[in-house]
């Protein structure tokens, strides 16, 4: 079911609460919501499942774009557990969702990390967003009627076409979202805020860490999750079906590697 709170800035946010048992936050990646994370949940019996809509996505509200950030957004997250009276078992989430749940892990304790596709990484390089900047240029500068045929035009976007196809689906349905203008908003977050947390942070985390690479992935370079696994301790990297891959057989996979990371905490 879908429930609500409100943060501390009185911006009203709605999440998943989903299941029962031992509690897990999982969160979706850009442009997403709730059913990003159901479509590929494997069913548990006794795994609660949490999913905040992050702010500006699904049915939560965007709030002050001027407080837009990592950090409020974290923040809501800290927020929700509290609201929630009961500290998850686990920390997950997908592209963006992994970096919010990376930073959260600093702040809360956790043993065990779930990096699911990071398109985040240590060193501030965000070549993996350069669609992005021809997408935010498009829908400025371009009447709505014009903006699939540019974007499909840029060179940026037809490199894509070989490297990493599901990309370019990815791209063209979000220039039909029902929230473009608030995702323009995190563009630009996106493209201006590093993560803050410290290589110091991550290679002293003691808890299980997972981390779940894709090939062929330009927004999620599968180099990226390998990094990442490197820096941290305990971490443990998982393949899913690569970028070229049919749609159900990467949910399939997906899934299906969910369910061995969590199976152990299915238990009554």
């Amino acid at each position: 079911m879908l429930d609500t709170f409100r943060a501390s800035d009185n911006t009203w946010l709605k999440y998943l609460d989903h299941g029962s048992g031992r509690l897990v936050i999982f969160q979706h990646g850009f442009g997403m919501d709730h059913q990003q994370v159901l479509d590929t949940w494997p069913h548990f019996r006794n795994i609660r499942l949490i999913c905040l809509h992050t702010r500006g996505h699904g049915l939560s509200d965007l709030g002050p774009k001027a407080d837009l950030s990592f950090t409020r957004v974290v923040a809501d997250l800290a927020e929700l557990i509290d609201h929630l009276g009961e500290a998850p078992v686990a920390l997950g989430g997908t592209s963006l969702g992994a970096a919010l749940v990376m930073q959260l892990s600093t702040q809360i304790a956790t043993s065990h990390l779930i990096l699911s596709r990071p398109a985040f990484g240590m060193n501030g390089d965000r070549q993996n967003f350069e669609v992005f900047r021809v997408l935010q240029q498009i829908v400025q500068e371009k009447p709505n009627s014009e903006w699939l045929q540019t974007l499909e035009q840029a060179a940026e976007f037809q490199a894509l076409a070989i490297s990493a196809p599901r990309n370019q689906e990815t791209y063209r349905r979000l220039l039909n979202h029902s929230r473009l203008y608030d995702l323009i908003q995190w563009m630009k977050v996106l493209d201006r805020e590093a993560l803050s947390i410290k290589t110091s942070d991550i290679s002293q985390y003691q808890g299980r860490v997972d981390v779940i690479g894709q090939a062929h992935d330009a927004l999620h370079p599968q180099k990226l999750a390998l990094d990442l696994a490197c820096l941290y301790p305990n971490a443990r990297v998982h393949q899913i079906a690569s970028g070229f891959a049919p749609e159900d057989e990467y949910q399939e996979s997906v899934r299906n590697t969910l369910y061995k990371i969590f199976a152990h905490y299915d238990y009554p």
